[in-house]
């Protein structure tokens, strides 16, 4: 998925926020299930974040292209681990090591398998 940075997005220097980067692949990942046509909410289950480790490697600035990439590393029953990557051009500027945890009815739940091969 790729993203423009806008002038919203940024300080009053033209750097990209902080907590922009985090937003941006939590679009990523929502936008993932849109695309397969499922819909989250607590009747037909959805993600919430458990945990994260963000590491900032480079900044992006005011009308940067960017690209963010998601990989699942692993999963348990209930639970994935992803890791999400942000590009400009070819090198990457930011990584995600996220924690998610699949919820229905406001209790924690199996993936179903459909929502699982589309995270994979």
């Amino acid at each position: 998925m790729t993203f423009r940075v806008f002038y919203d997005d940024t300080d009053s220097g033209g750097v990209m926020y902080h907590t922009n980067y985090i937003k941006y692949c939590e679009r990523a990942r929502s936008e993932l299930m849109f695309q397969a046509d499922i819909t989250m909410d607590d009747k037909n289950g959805y993600f919430i974040v458990k945990s994260l480790e963000a590491d900032f490697i480079k900044s992006a600035i005011l009308g940067d292209i960017l690209r963010v990439k998601t990989k699942l590393i692993s999963h348990k029953k209930a639970s994935a681990i992803l890791l999400q990557e942000i590009f400009k051009d070819d090198i990457k500027i930011f990584e995600l090591t996220v924690t998610i945890v699949y919820m229905q009815n406001g209790k924690i739940r199996a993936i179903p398998d459909e929502k699982l091969a589309i995270i994979s």
